[in-house]
């Protein structure tokens, strides 16, 4: 639910939401480098599928990991890939249907992070691989940023309606 108000030209809002906690991997490695991250919702296995082999094969990728969360629809992506960051906003920017909610935040806080807990009961679990000739030049030893954070369950969907209320002279 949320409830909205504006006095004069400020707007407030308060947010309630179910929310989980969960873990996530950075995507940041010890030396300043970046693995490749990608998240994927509200698209088809074969939708992913076709947009990760074409950066694989324009940027000449190794092994792209796509798993599934649980979640019709919803996939993630790891490619053990050491990368500059300008390089890798440059290859996820490349890819079609990447969520650009995951995209955007990765950007403002210059790392990506994908989520490596169960959410709502639902296990990530590989779904296919990618295979590739060129090698990988990170492992997944060499991860070691992690985060907890909250994000909002999907298991509980309030029927409430967003209220607005303008207060205030103009």
């Amino acid at each position: 639910m949320m409830l909205r108000f504006r006095i004069g030209r400020w707007r407030f809002s308060l947010n309630v939401v179910h929310v989980t906690d969960v873990a996530g991997v950075n995507s940041i490695l010890p030396d300043g480098k970046h693995i490749l991250m990608w998240d994927f919702d509200g698209v088809t296995p074969k939708q992913v599928i076709e947009s990760l082999a074409e950066v694989q094969a324009k940027y000449k990728l190794p092994t792209i990991y796509i798993l599934y969360t649980g979640k019709k629809g919803h996939y993630m992506a790891y490619c053990f890939k050491r990368c500059e960051w300008q390089k890798a906003i440059e290859i996820i920017a490349a890819t079609k249907y990447v969520d650009m909610t995951f995209f955007r935040f990765g950007v403002w806080r210059k790392k990506f992070t994908l989520r490596i807990t169960p959410k709502d009961g639902r296990k990530i679990r590989l779904f296919t691989k990618l295979i590739s000739p060129y090698p990988e030049d990170a492992t997944i030893d060499e991860l070691d940023s992690f985060v907890r954070y909250e994000t909002i369950s999907d298991v509980y969907e309030p029927k409430c309606k967003v209220r607005e209320f303008n207060i205030g002279v103009r």
